[in-house]
């Protein structure tokens, strides 16, 4: 009994963060920011780590509602939009309203590093409640 009350509490959780989905793909965006500036020898004061992910966060905004993912947040397909639109996006406005630096190396380093984390976090909430829902049926409350 206390074993299917856990999974209940698991599985709560995980509806919990359906509403929250967005708090984890900034997270992934300030991640970023701040591993790659601090990468570059860069202080990582507020101010200057918001001037750079606000390029990615905006592409972030567009992506969240072009997949409608306040529908299914942990959908993996859904974080392959997002992760896609933010860092087309992110980069757009990086070298064209921003005027900052586009190199391949960053393009690509950009795209491996949303795609895995918003598409990686998606996975594990889906492997969790695969198994959770799969303890749940096994031991009914």
């Amino acid at each position: 009994m206390f074993e299917s009350r856990c999974w209940a509490q698991v599985c709560g959780s995980l509806c919990a963060m359906k509403r929250w989905f967005w708090i984890l793909d900034t997270l992934v965006v300030l991640s970023f920011v701040a591993i790659g500036r601090d990468a570059h020898g860069l202080t990582n004061d507020w101010g200057a780590t918001l001037e750079v992910a606000l390029p990615f966060l905006l592409g972030l905004s567009v992506g969240i509602g072009i997949a409608m993912a306040w529908m299914d947040p942990t959908s993996w397909l859904g974080g392959l939009v997002i992760a896609a639109v933010t860092v087309i996006g992110g980069l757009a406005l990086r070298k064209y309203m921003f005027h900052d630096g586009t190199a391949s190396a960053f393009v690509w380093l950009t795209g491996g590093w949303m795609t895995a984390w918003m598409v990686g976090w998606r996975l594990v909430a889906a492997f969790i409640t695969r198994i959770a829902l799969r303890r749940g049926a096994s031991n009914p409350v």
